[in-house]
């Protein structure tokens, strides 16, 4: 473990015993199979192989009970008060080491809404019913999502340094990718760009396998989350490139728009100008609304009617989302106000949250569209913006057509 995956450990332990605390929990489990559970990460750097438990305790003294194989990886770790091996079957260990805490209340990781806070399996439910018997386990057992969407969603100082790192690569490697971009590439072309600007730096792809190309539209070809394709640049084309970069475990999610220009202009027409203009002082109005209190239907709110102000179409996603170990980190999001009511744009924007903002210009038939995506942290003296910001549109020069 590096010593910052160790200081993200450590902090997150630390933060999750105050939680405990505050939900008068005794117990957190996390019971998985070979890693499953995405929680896991922030109490241990190791992807189990085999059937694993861990008792997070409010009285701040951890039990991990793990195979022979597990054993030295978690004991290394120096996290855990007792790092606790089976032979074939964990089922004798198990409730030992559950009858020595005797919880009055145990969460769990099971949620009705949100798969990032539902990590225990049907199986492994049922297992533990039958081992503590289904009477016990109705009165002890809670959802540990409203625990674990704060872990989640607040960031602690060494997450918030590891996400700015993400976020100075994923604009590095916008920059080199723009000065590289010629008319006659196609949009898959455009995206190895990205691949290469990964490579040479030793990140990943946050979203999809590692080396996954980065979604790139030319908008006169269809503006959706589609895999790039052959369609090739020509001058006059509007290119949208949105981007998540995985770096030590956290990402970035970042877009930008750029403009090829003809032979002879100097700058985009004024429509793609015009276009420009309503997205960036939407976002720019978004991220001035991000502050701790909000609700995220609020800061959704004035990026929409910022947009609808320009005289176009509404939004077709939400206004923003949070970002950290995940692209779309779970939690609050800046989305529209639906009936029923969603608990995900219903609650309050947090200081330590980290989102990305994104109200866009959207309209069909190759009218200019334009994303552009900011990564903010949310900060009790005001929004911090993490990215290189987008002020003006992006111009490649026109250096004739082959």
């Amino acid at each position: 473990m590096t010593v910052a995956r160790a200081q993200i450990v450590h902090e997150k332990l630390e933060a999750a015993v105050k939680l405990l605390d505050l939900h008068n929990v005794d117990t957190w489990l996390i019971l998985t199979r070979e890693g499953y559970d995405p929680s896991l990460p922030f109490v241990t750097d190791n992807l189990p192989k085999d059937k694993t438990t861990i008792f997070i305790n409010k009285s701040g003294l951890h039990q991990a009970i793990v195979s022979k194989e597990d054993y030295e990886a978690f004991q290394q770790t120096e996290v855990f008060s007792d790092v606790i091996t089976y032979d074939e079957q964990m089922d004798e260990v198990f409730l030992k080491v559950f009858h020595t805490i005797d919880p009055q209340k145990l969460a769990l990781n099971i949620s009705l809404y949100d798969h990032l806070y539902d990590g225990l399996s049907l199986g492994l439910h049922h297992w533990m019913e039958q081992l503590i018997g289904p009477l016990k386990l109705q009165q002890i057992e809670v959802s540990s999502e409203p625990i674990l969407q704060q872990l989640r969603c607040i960031k602690s100082k060494a997450e918030i340094e590891a996400v700015k790192r993400a976020v100075t690569h994923t604009t590095d490697i916008f920059e080199e990718a723009f000065r590289k971009m010629r008319v006659g590439m196609t949009e898959k072309e455009i995206g190895e760009l990205f691949v290469d600007g990964m490579k040479s730096r030793g990140v990943t792809n946050g979203l999809g396998k590692p080396y996954d190309l980065p979604l790139v539209c030319i908008v006169r070809c269809g503006l959706a989350h589609r895999k790039p394709g052959d369609h090739k640049v020509k001058p006059g084309d509007i290119v949208i490139v949105d981007f998540s970069l995985r770096c030590e475990g956290y990402v970035s999610d970042i877009a930008r728009t750029c403009y090829f220009l003809k032979e002879g202009e100097i700058e985009p027409p004024e429509d793609v100008q015009k276009a420009f203009g309503a997205a960036l002082e939407a976002i720019s109005r978004s991220i001035n609304a991000l502050r701790p209190g909000k609700k995220g239907y609020e800061v959704d709110a004035v990026g929409r009617a910022c947009i609808e102000e320009h005289g176009y179409p509404t939004i077709r996603h939400s206004v923003g989302h949070q970002v950290g170990r995940a692209t779309h980190d779970g939690g609050t999001i800046l989305g529209p106000r639906r009936t029923p009511p969603r608990p995900q744009v219903e609650g309050e924007i947090q200081s330590g949250e980290i989102y990305a903002v994104e109200p866009t210009v959207i309209q069909d038939n190759g009218l200019p569209c334009m994303l552009v995506e900011e990564n903010v942290l949310v900060t009790e003296h005001g929004p911090e913006v993490l990215s290189k910001r987008q002020l003006q549109i992006i111009t490649i020069p026109y250096e004739g057509v082959n």
